[in-house]
Protein backbone atom coordinates (compact mmCIF):
# COMPACT_ATOMS: atom_id res chain seq x y z
CA UNK A 1 0.00 0.00 0.00
CA UNK A 2 1.28 3.45 -0.92
CA UNK A 3 1.41 5.98 1.89
CA UNK A 4 1.19 9.67 1.08
CA UNK A 5 2.72 12.18 3.43
CA UNK A 6 0.40 15.15 4.05
CA UNK A 7 3.25 17.65 3.71
CA UNK A 8 4.19 16.25 0.30
CA UNK A 9 0.60 16.46 -0.93
CA UNK A 10 0.28 20.00 0.46
CA UNK A 11 3.27 21.14 -1.59
CA UNK A 12 2.09 19.45 -4.78
CA UNK A 13 -1.00 21.67 -4.98
CA UNK A 14 -0.87 24.29 -7.74
CA UNK A 15 -3.25 26.49 -5.72
CA UNK A 16 -1.57 28.68 -3.13
CA UNK A 17 -2.76 27.87 0.39
CA UNK A 18 -2.10 29.95 3.52
CA UNK A 19 -3.26 28.90 6.99
CA UNK A 20 -3.76 31.74 9.49
CA UNK A 21 -4.65 31.46 13.15
CA UNK A 22 -7.37 33.37 15.00
CA UNK A 23 -5.15 36.46 15.20
CA UNK A 24 -4.51 36.46 11.44
CA UNK A 25 -0.90 35.27 11.77
CA UNK A 26 0.43 32.90 9.10
CA UNK A 27 1.08 29.45 10.53
CA UNK A 28 1.50 27.34 7.38
CA UNK A 29 1.97 27.88 3.63
CA UNK A 30 2.55 25.59 0.68
CA UNK A 31 5.05 25.92 -2.18
CA UNK A 32 2.49 27.48 -4.56
CA UNK A 33 1.83 30.26 -2.02
CA UNK A 34 5.58 30.89 -1.77
CA UNK A 35 5.74 31.36 -5.54
CA UNK A 36 2.69 33.61 -5.66
CA UNK A 37 3.91 35.84 -2.84
CA UNK A 38 7.51 35.79 -4.07
CA UNK A 39 8.92 34.91 -0.64
CA UNK A 40 10.45 31.86 0.99
CA UNK A 41 8.43 30.04 3.63
CA UNK A 42 10.76 31.10 6.44
CA UNK A 43 9.90 34.73 5.69
CA UNK A 44 6.15 34.06 5.74
CA UNK A 45 5.61 31.97 8.86
CA UNK A 46 4.78 33.92 11.99
CA UNK A 47 3.98 37.11 10.07
CA UNK A 48 0.51 38.72 10.20
CA UNK A 49 -1.18 38.27 6.84
CA UNK A 50 -2.06 41.97 6.95
CA UNK A 51 1.68 42.73 6.70
CA UNK A 52 2.11 40.38 3.73
CA UNK A 53 -0.80 41.86 1.77
CA UNK A 54 -0.85 45.55 2.70
CA UNK A 55 -3.54 47.57 0.99
CA UNK A 56 -5.59 44.49 0.09
CA UNK A 57 -8.54 44.46 2.50
CA UNK A 58 -10.53 42.15 0.23
CA UNK A 59 -8.49 39.10 1.33
CA UNK A 60 -8.65 40.10 5.00
CA UNK A 61 -12.38 40.85 4.77
CA UNK A 62 -12.95 37.46 3.17
CA UNK A 63 -11.16 35.74 6.05
CA UNK A 64 -13.24 37.67 8.61
CA UNK A 65 -16.45 36.80 6.77
CA UNK A 66 -15.58 33.09 6.63
CA UNK A 67 -14.72 33.11 10.35
CA UNK A 68 -17.87 34.98 11.40
CA UNK A 69 -20.23 32.97 9.21
CA UNK A 70 -18.44 29.67 9.92
CA UNK A 71 -18.69 28.76 6.25
CA UNK A 72 -16.50 28.94 3.11
CA UNK A 73 -16.53 32.29 1.30
CA UNK A 74 -15.22 33.02 -2.18
CA UNK A 75 -14.30 35.95 -4.41
CA UNK A 76 -14.07 35.17 -8.09
CA UNK A 77 -11.67 37.95 -9.07
CA UNK A 78 -9.33 40.08 -7.00
CA UNK A 79 -6.01 41.80 -7.60
CA UNK A 80 -3.03 41.47 -5.28
CA UNK A 81 0.25 43.35 -5.31
CA UNK A 82 2.45 41.17 -3.05
CA UNK A 83 5.63 43.09 -3.91
CA UNK A 84 6.60 46.03 -6.17
CA UNK A 85 6.27 45.43 -9.92
CA UNK A 86 3.92 42.43 -9.64
CA UNK A 87 0.14 42.63 -9.95
CA UNK A 88 -1.66 39.30 -9.71
CA UNK A 89 -5.25 38.55 -10.72
CA UNK A 90 -6.46 35.78 -8.45
CA UNK A 91 -9.56 34.01 -7.23
CA UNK A 92 -9.79 33.74 -3.43
CA UNK A 93 -11.48 31.23 -1.13
CA UNK A 94 -11.47 31.34 2.68
CA UNK A 95 -12.37 28.15 4.59
CA UNK A 96 -12.81 28.12 8.41
CA UNK A 97 -10.57 25.74 10.36
CA UNK A 98 -11.90 23.96 13.44
CA UNK A 99 -10.33 21.79 16.10
CA UNK A 100 -11.64 18.37 17.17
CA UNK A 101 -14.25 20.01 19.41
CA UNK A 102 -15.58 22.19 16.60
CA UNK A 103 -14.04 25.40 17.87
CA UNK A 104 -12.76 27.84 15.30
CA UNK A 105 -8.95 28.00 15.32
CA UNK A 106 -8.21 29.84 12.09
CA UNK A 107 -8.88 30.12 8.38
CA UNK A 108 -7.40 28.54 5.28
CA UNK A 109 -6.94 31.11 2.46
CA UNK A 110 -6.68 29.69 -1.07
CA UNK A 111 -5.24 31.79 -3.91
CA UNK A 112 -5.39 30.73 -7.54
CA UNK A 113 -3.95 32.95 -10.24
CA UNK A 114 -6.40 33.57 -13.05
CA UNK A 115 -5.76 36.81 -14.95
CA UNK A 116 -2.76 36.05 -17.17
CA UNK A 117 -3.76 32.46 -17.87
CA UNK A 118 -7.26 33.54 -18.89
CA UNK A 119 -5.83 36.18 -21.21
CA UNK A 120 -3.49 33.60 -22.74
CA UNK A 121 -6.32 31.14 -23.31
CA UNK A 122 -8.51 33.84 -24.81
CA UNK A 123 -5.64 35.01 -26.98
CA UNK A 124 -4.96 31.48 -28.15
CA UNK A 125 -8.62 31.07 -29.12
CA UNK A 126 -8.43 34.29 -31.13
CA UNK A 127 -5.17 33.15 -32.70
CA UNK A 128 -6.82 29.87 -33.75
CA UNK A 129 -9.68 31.89 -35.23
CA UNK A 130 -7.22 33.90 -37.30
CA UNK A 131 -5.49 30.75 -38.48
CA UNK A 132 -8.86 29.38 -39.60
CA UNK A 133 -9.23 32.42 -41.87
CA UNK A 134 -6.14 31.46 -43.85
CA UNK A 135 -7.86 29.20 -46.35
CA UNK A 136 -10.77 31.64 -46.67
CA UNK A 137 -8.45 34.58 -47.28
CA UNK A 138 -6.40 32.82 -49.92
CA UNK A 139 -9.50 31.52 -51.69
CA UNK A 140 -11.20 34.91 -51.67
CA UNK A 141 -8.07 36.64 -52.92
CA UNK A 142 -7.54 34.32 -55.86
CA UNK A 143 -11.21 34.06 -56.82
CA UNK A 144 -12.15 37.72 -56.42
CA UNK A 145 -9.14 39.95 -57.07
CA UNK A 146 -8.73 39.04 -60.73
CA UNK A 147 -12.39 39.74 -61.62
CA UNK A 148 -12.17 42.98 -59.63
CA UNK A 149 -9.24 44.10 -61.74
CA UNK A 150 -11.30 43.41 -64.87
CA UNK A 151 -14.28 45.36 -63.53
CA UNK A 152 -12.08 48.33 -62.70
CA UNK A 153 -10.50 48.23 -66.15
CA UNK A 154 -13.89 48.32 -67.87
CA UNK A 155 -15.02 51.20 -65.65
CA UNK A 156 -11.91 53.18 -66.56
CA UNK A 157 -12.50 52.58 -70.28
CA UNK A 158 -16.08 53.82 -70.00
CA UNK A 159 -14.88 56.88 -68.13
CA UNK A 160 -12.31 57.63 -70.86
CA UNK A 161 -14.95 57.39 -73.59
CA UNK A 162 -16.90 60.15 -71.91
CA UNK A 163 -20.62 60.41 -71.61
CA UNK A 164 -23.19 61.82 -69.31
CA UNK A 165 -22.38 63.20 -65.91
CA UNK A 166 -24.26 60.34 -64.27
CA UNK A 167 -22.11 57.80 -66.17
CA UNK A 168 -18.92 59.56 -65.05
CA UNK A 169 -20.16 59.58 -61.48
CA UNK A 170 -21.11 55.92 -61.71
CA UNK A 171 -17.78 54.77 -63.13
CA UNK A 172 -15.89 56.75 -60.47
CA UNK A 173 -18.02 55.09 -57.81
CA UNK A 174 -17.28 51.66 -59.30
CA UNK A 175 -13.52 52.35 -59.18
CA UNK A 176 -13.76 53.60 -55.60
CA UNK A 177 -15.66 50.54 -54.41
CA UNK A 178 -13.39 48.13 -56.29
CA UNK A 179 -10.37 49.75 -54.62
CA UNK A 180 -12.03 49.44 -51.22
CA UNK A 181 -12.73 45.74 -51.74
CA UNK A 182 -9.16 45.22 -52.93
CA UNK A 183 -7.82 46.83 -49.76
CA UNK A 184 -10.05 44.56 -47.67
CA UNK A 185 -8.71 41.52 -49.52
CA UNK A 186 -5.14 42.70 -48.98
CA UNK A 187 -5.88 42.94 -45.25
CA UNK A 188 -7.28 39.41 -45.30
CA UNK A 189 -4.11 38.23 -47.00
CA UNK A 190 -2.19 39.87 -44.19
CA UNK A 191 -3.98 37.55 -41.78
CA UNK A 192 -3.11 34.52 -43.87
CA UNK A 193 0.49 35.42 -44.65
CA UNK A 194 2.39 32.36 -43.47
CA UNK A 195 5.52 32.75 -45.57
CA UNK A 196 8.59 31.73 -43.59
CA UNK A 197 10.88 34.63 -42.83
CA UNK A 198 14.22 34.36 -41.06
CA UNK A 199 14.27 35.74 -37.54
CA UNK A 200 16.95 38.25 -36.66
CA UNK A 201 18.26 40.11 -33.65
CA UNK A 202 16.17 43.27 -33.38
CA UNK A 203 16.56 46.50 -31.47
CA UNK A 204 12.97 47.30 -30.55
CA UNK A 205 13.72 51.02 -30.24
CA UNK A 206 14.94 51.12 -33.84
CA UNK A 207 11.60 49.55 -34.83
CA UNK A 208 9.61 52.06 -32.80
CA UNK A 209 11.60 55.05 -34.12
CA UNK A 210 10.95 53.82 -37.67
CA UNK A 211 7.22 53.61 -36.90
CA UNK A 212 7.22 57.15 -35.51
CA UNK A 213 8.85 58.41 -38.72
CA UNK A 214 6.06 56.77 -40.72
CA UNK A 215 3.32 58.32 -38.59
CA UNK A 216 2.89 62.00 -39.33
CA UNK A 217 1.77 63.85 -36.19
CA UNK A 218 -1.46 65.01 -37.85
CA UNK A 219 -2.49 67.11 -34.87
CA UNK A 220 -1.34 64.63 -32.20
CA UNK A 221 1.83 64.80 -30.14
CA UNK A 222 4.06 61.74 -30.53
CA UNK A 223 6.20 61.11 -27.45
CA UNK A 224 8.56 58.33 -26.40
CA UNK A 225 9.79 57.09 -23.05
CA UNK A 226 12.36 54.34 -23.65
CA UNK A 227 14.32 52.18 -21.25
CA UNK A 228 17.83 52.24 -22.79
CA UNK A 229 18.82 49.00 -21.06
CA UNK A 230 16.48 46.83 -23.15
CA UNK A 231 18.23 43.87 -24.81
CA UNK A 232 17.73 42.80 -28.42
CA UNK A 233 15.00 40.27 -29.19
CA UNK A 234 14.63 37.81 -32.03
CA UNK A 235 11.77 38.30 -34.44
CA UNK A 236 10.58 39.39 -37.84
CA UNK A 237 11.37 43.06 -38.45
CA UNK A 238 8.66 43.66 -41.05
CA UNK A 239 5.95 42.06 -38.91
CA UNK A 240 6.97 44.01 -35.81
CA UNK A 241 6.84 47.25 -37.80
CA UNK A 242 3.35 46.34 -38.98
CA UNK A 243 2.34 45.48 -35.40
CA UNK A 244 3.37 48.80 -33.86
CA UNK A 245 2.37 50.86 -36.90
CA UNK A 246 -1.21 49.60 -36.49
CA UNK A 247 -1.19 50.35 -32.76
CA UNK A 248 0.27 53.86 -33.12
CA UNK A 249 -2.10 54.85 -35.94
CA UNK A 250 -5.08 53.56 -33.96
CA UNK A 251 -3.86 55.56 -30.96
CA UNK A 252 -3.57 58.68 -33.12
CA UNK A 253 -7.12 58.21 -34.37
CA UNK A 254 -8.35 57.77 -30.79
CA UNK A 255 -6.41 60.74 -29.39
CA UNK A 256 -7.56 63.06 -32.15
CA UNK A 257 -6.62 66.70 -32.69
CA UNK A 258 -4.54 68.00 -29.80
CA UNK A 259 -4.19 64.55 -28.24
CA UNK A 260 -1.05 62.73 -27.14
CA UNK A 261 0.37 59.32 -28.03
CA UNK A 262 3.33 57.98 -26.06
CA UNK A 263 5.49 54.89 -26.60
CA UNK A 264 6.85 53.48 -23.35
CA UNK A 265 9.25 50.54 -22.99
CA UNK A 266 10.61 48.61 -20.03
CA UNK A 267 11.91 45.19 -19.05
CA UNK A 268 10.31 42.95 -16.44
CA UNK A 269 11.51 39.70 -14.92
CA UNK A 270 8.21 39.22 -13.11
CA UNK A 271 5.77 38.50 -15.95
CA UNK A 272 3.97 35.27 -15.15
CA UNK A 273 2.61 33.36 -18.15
CA UNK A 274 2.27 30.06 -16.33
CA UNK A 275 1.34 29.10 -12.78
CA UNK A 276 4.40 29.60 -10.58
CA UNK A 277 6.74 30.60 -13.40
CA UNK A 278 8.10 34.06 -14.12
CA UNK A 279 10.06 35.04 -17.22
CA UNK A 280 11.90 38.05 -18.55
CA UNK A 281 9.76 40.00 -20.99
CA UNK A 282 10.09 43.24 -22.85
CA UNK A 283 7.00 45.41 -22.38
CA UNK A 284 6.05 47.97 -25.03
CA UNK A 285 3.10 50.24 -24.27
CA UNK A 286 1.26 52.45 -26.75
CA UNK A 287 -0.66 55.01 -24.71
CA UNK A 288 -3.21 57.59 -25.84
CA UNK A 289 -5.34 60.10 -23.97
CA UNK A 290 -8.41 59.63 -26.14
CA UNK A 291 -11.95 58.96 -24.88
CA UNK A 292 -11.33 55.25 -24.33
CA UNK A 293 -12.96 52.12 -25.71
CA UNK A 294 -16.67 51.40 -25.40
CA UNK A 295 -17.52 48.43 -23.17
CA UNK A 296 -19.54 46.91 -26.02
CA UNK A 297 -16.38 46.72 -28.14
CA UNK A 298 -13.71 45.96 -25.54
CA UNK A 299 -14.48 42.25 -25.09
CA UNK A 300 -14.41 41.65 -28.87
CA UNK A 301 -11.65 44.10 -29.74
CA UNK A 302 -9.21 41.62 -31.28
CA UNK A 303 -11.79 39.66 -33.26
CA UNK A 304 -11.73 40.11 -37.05
CA UNK A 305 -14.08 42.79 -38.45
CA UNK A 306 -14.69 44.41 -35.04
CA UNK A 307 -13.89 48.13 -34.97
CA UNK A 308 -14.72 51.16 -32.86
CA UNK A 309 -14.24 53.51 -35.81
CA UNK A 310 -17.19 55.07 -37.66
CA UNK A 311 -18.75 52.99 -40.41
CA UNK A 312 -16.65 53.01 -43.56
CA UNK A 313 -13.45 54.18 -41.83
CA UNK A 314 -11.98 50.85 -40.82
CA UNK A 315 -12.06 47.21 -41.88
CA UNK A 316 -11.75 45.86 -38.33
CA UNK A 317 -8.75 43.73 -39.31
CA UNK A 318 -5.91 45.88 -37.94
CA UNK A 319 -6.05 44.58 -34.36
CA UNK A 320 -6.72 41.03 -35.54
CA UNK A 321 -3.46 41.21 -37.47
CA UNK A 322 -1.74 42.73 -34.43
CA UNK A 323 -2.99 39.85 -32.29
CA UNK A 324 -1.64 37.28 -34.74
CA UNK A 325 1.80 38.88 -34.98
CA UNK A 326 2.12 39.11 -31.19
CA UNK A 327 1.25 35.45 -30.70
CA UNK A 328 3.48 34.37 -33.58
CA UNK A 329 6.31 35.98 -31.60
CA UNK A 330 5.38 34.08 -28.43
CA UNK A 331 4.00 37.18 -26.73
CA UNK A 332 0.82 38.53 -25.21
CA UNK A 333 -1.19 41.72 -25.74
CA UNK A 334 -3.68 43.35 -23.41
CA UNK A 335 -5.57 46.63 -23.28
CA UNK A 336 -6.20 48.57 -20.07
CA UNK A 337 -7.47 52.01 -19.13
CA UNK A 338 -5.47 53.79 -16.47
CA UNK A 339 -5.23 57.41 -15.30
CA UNK A 340 -7.26 58.70 -18.24
CA UNK A 341 -5.21 56.78 -20.80
CA UNK A 342 -5.93 53.79 -23.01
CA UNK A 343 -2.88 51.51 -22.99
CA UNK A 344 -2.15 48.70 -25.44
CA UNK A 345 0.50 46.65 -23.65
CA UNK A 346 2.61 44.18 -25.66
CA UNK A 347 4.71 41.55 -23.89
CA UNK A 348 7.55 40.05 -25.96
CA UNK A 349 9.77 37.28 -24.53
CA UNK A 350 13.46 37.97 -24.01
CA UNK A 351 15.78 35.00 -24.41
CA UNK A 352 18.26 34.09 -21.70
CA UNK A 353 21.54 35.91 -22.46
Amino acid sequence: MVHFKPDALWDQLTTGVIAVDGAGVVRAVNSAAERLLGRARRHLLGVPLENLLPGHPIALDLIDRARNLAMPCRVRTAQLNPFPGVLLSVSLAAVPLEDAEGNGVGVLLQLEETGTLERMEEGQRLHDTLDSLEALALTVAHEVKNPLAGIRGVAQLLEMEGGSESMTTGTALICTEVDRISRLLDALLGLADRHSRPEEAINIHEILDHVLRLCQPGGTSLLKDYDPSLPAIRGDRDQLIQLFLNLVRNAQDAAGEGGTVCLHTRISAQVRFEQGRRQRHMIVEVRDNGPGIADSVRQRLFLPFVTSKPKGEGSGLGLAIVQKIVYDHGGLIEVVEQSGQTIFRVFLPVGVP
